[in-house]
């Protein structure tokens, strides 16, 4: 998809951050390479360097639209995104368009084009996240990149329904009470319609999703209601949430059950609401201000029912938005109030997302220059004491030589009979590590939940669930506390380990950074809000459904799994930090006193050299202190 299916004023907006992304990559890369070919031990900036670049690379920003049926979300995405094809590209219209969930991505890995996956699917207990990977269980609509109509047929596809007994769509997810029954199409038979699949995933060569933007689209109640992922794990995860009600309906009770259990706390902080359809109070019988006015009381009310800020509330047209992009009307498209919107949204994707970015970027090159400063220290440190060494040899006999020779051997051997010490402390420090390791392990601590899974297959009434979810909380908390309490007393143990070798070798390393792991425990804080929230008295006969209940649990293990596994990397990258100066300081010790003694062998059988080698180091001393002045340069350099 080229850049014209894109609105120009959108490029500008929307593009900033893929830009100031790549300045971000190329200093950085600068920086390593620089390094690299100046020879600095990459265990000092190799880590924290690379965790910069990832960070970036894989940032992402999804954006959640979140609606009952027919408030216009499918409209609203083909007005921001996909305007400039010229037509509308995703199912919009009168009755339901969008019938089931979808992700939009772009993935130059993969191919373009639409995966659906059947709604049986959710008769098996797997996860959204375990079907993904099971490549043979969706039905592949491919289209070419630059195929606007093609795209269009596939998309097409979102509207599929499937005539069901009500029992069969209760057994698949859809517990529906006389309200949706209502809606819900039947023929003589009883039969009701249900969505064809269950979720969807676009993959698309598309500008805006290139940056590292991607769409979640949720059309309804019951699609949310029957997918415990989508509410507990992708919503909460999107860093803003578009919630859609419409101007000719103001916030219905099933749109308050939607916000309320589905968008949630978390969520209600992030989130824009967008009172849609506003064309239709565009009354030509009466003054535009008092249109205003009715709009604006509109909106009022409804930050009132949803307790946001009133400027958090975006009043819009998506039909006259997309009409006035393809038909070029810039007097319609600012009336139609999208472009206020798409403002704030991308103010997301662009200045919040860079400051979350800066807000440890700056810190982790200030820290990583601070121990490449330190090396560079230590090596000036130790060119001045071996040029002043030999220039007290100035005017001395070759005896005077030997014995230094043999008094430097002698402080090897002493040197190498301490490092016993050193590979102690790793030996212990590694046993810790062990712990941690132990207390963090996912089949350990989450054996609870993964019990309660299987007893839920046989079970006929699901019961327990939520007292082993509050158990198995309440357990990964207490082990949360005990590795920090674990890892401040390796903590203790290595700043009185490095104090001693300071003193005993004139070592330069610094205490150990303390390790809190505040930002897991909160998200595990949340995450268990949100598991409560979800478990609500109204939701116990969805529970009984084996598979749905299945689902919940797995959801609940693979959340909980991914912040175990965080708290072991993040410990596991604080100890290969607490121990590179100290192994750095090691090798640079050992490598000095290899070039003290072969230069004073050289000064002892060759004339003349003294004089040289002094000359020599009084140039290295020079030299590493202006490498010390362009380090700084580079780092500040990729600071900007």
């Amino acid at each position: 998809m080229s850049d014209q299916a894109l609105p120009v004023e959108l490029q500008a907006d929307w593009t900033r951050f893929g830009a100031w992304r790549e300045q971000r990559l190329g200093r950085l890369a600068a920086l390593s390479n620089w390094l690299r070919q100046s020879g600095f031990d990459p265990a000092l900036w190799q880590d924290s360097l690379n965790g910069l670049e990832q960070r970036l690379r894989q940032d992402l920003v999804q954006l959640a639209f979140v609606a009952e049926f027919s408030r216009g979300k499918s409209e609203l995405i083909n007005a921001i995104f996909f305007s400039g094809h010229g037509q509308r590209i995703l199912p919009a219209g009168a009755g339901r368009t969008t019938m089931c969930p979808m992700e939009l991505a772009s993935d130059p890995r993969l191919p373009t084009g639409l995966r659906l996956l059947p709604i049986e699917t959710r008769l098996d207990a797997a996860t959204l996240t375990q079907w993904k990977t099971r490549h043979d269980a969706w039905q592949d609509h491919p289209f070419a990149p630059d195929d606007a109509a093609g795209m269009s047929s596939a998309l097409s596809h979102l509207s599929d329904t499937l005539a069901v007994s009500l029992d069969r769509a209760q057994e698949l997810g859809f517990y529906l009470d006389e309200a949706a029954r209502a809606v819900m199409v039947r023929d003589s038979g009883g039969m009701v319609e249900v969505p064809r699949w269950r979720h969807a995933l676009l993959n698309v060569d598309h500008p805006l999703l290139a940056q590292g933007l991607s769409i979640l689209d949720t059309p309804g109640l019951n699609a949310l209601g029957a997918e415990p992922e989508l509410t507990l794990s992708l919503i909460p995860a999107a860093h803003a949430v578009v919630f859609l009600l419409g101007a000719d309906t103001g916030v219905t009770r099933s749109d308050l059950e939607l916000w309320t259990q589905h968008v949630g706390e978390a969520g209600r902080l992030r989130s824009y609401v967008v009172l849609n359809k506003i064309d239709t109070l565009w009354d030509p019988l009466r003054s535009s201000e008092d249109v205003r006015a009715q709009i604006d009381r509109q909106c009022e009310s409804v930050a009132s029912i949803l307790q946001i800020p009133t400027q958090r509330v975006f009043a819009i047209s998506a039909h006259k938005a997309l009409l006035a992009r393809i038909q070029q009307d810039p007097e319609l498209l600012e009336r139609s109030g999208v472009p206020a919107l798409e403002a704030a949204l991308s103010q997301v994707a662009d200045q919040e997302r860079r400051e979350l970015i800066d807000s440890g970027w700056r810190a982790t090159l200030l820290d990583t220059l601070m121990l490449l400063e330190r090396q560079f220290q230590q090596q000036i440190q130790q060119a001045d004491e071996q040029r002043l060494e030999l220039a007290a040899l100035e005017g001395k006999n070759k005896h005077v030589v030997r014995n230094l020779v043999l008094r430097i051997g002698m402080e090897r051997k002493e040197f190498d009979a301490g490092l016993v010490k050193i590979q102690a402390l790793h030996a212990v420090n590694a046993r810790q590590l062990g712990k941690v390791a132990e207390l963090l392990d996912a089949q350990t601590a989450l054996a609870q939940l993964a019990d309660l899974r299987q007893r839920l297959k046989s079970a006929v009434l699901k019961t327990g669930v939520r007292s082993v979810l509050e158990a198995t909380f309440a357990d990964v908390r207490r082990r949360i506390d005990e590795v920090e309490a674990a890892l401040e007393e390796n903590r203790s143990m290595l700043s009185a380990a490095c104090e001693q070798l300071n003193t005993e070798f004139a070592f330069t390393i610094p205490s150990p950074k303390q390790l809190k792991l505040e930002g897991i425990r909160l998200e595990l804080d949340s995450t268990q809000q949100d598991y409560m929230r979800y478990l609500t008295p109204a939701r116990w006969l969805r529970l009984q459904n084996t598979a749905h209940a299945e689902r919940l649990v797995l959801s609940a293990l693979a959340r909980l799994r991914s912040l175990l596994e965080r708290g072991v990397r993040d410990a596991q990258h604080w100890n290969r930090a607490a121990l590179a100066q100290l192994d750095v300081q090691v090798r640079e010790r050992k490598r000095n006193m290899h070039r003290r003694l072969q230069s004073l062998e050289q000064v002892e059988h060759a004339e003349g050299e003294l004089g040289q080698r002094i000359a020599q180091l009084r140039r290295q001393g020079s030299e590493l202190r202006g490498r010390r002045a362009q380090l700084r340069q580079h780092f500040e350099g990729a600071m900007k």
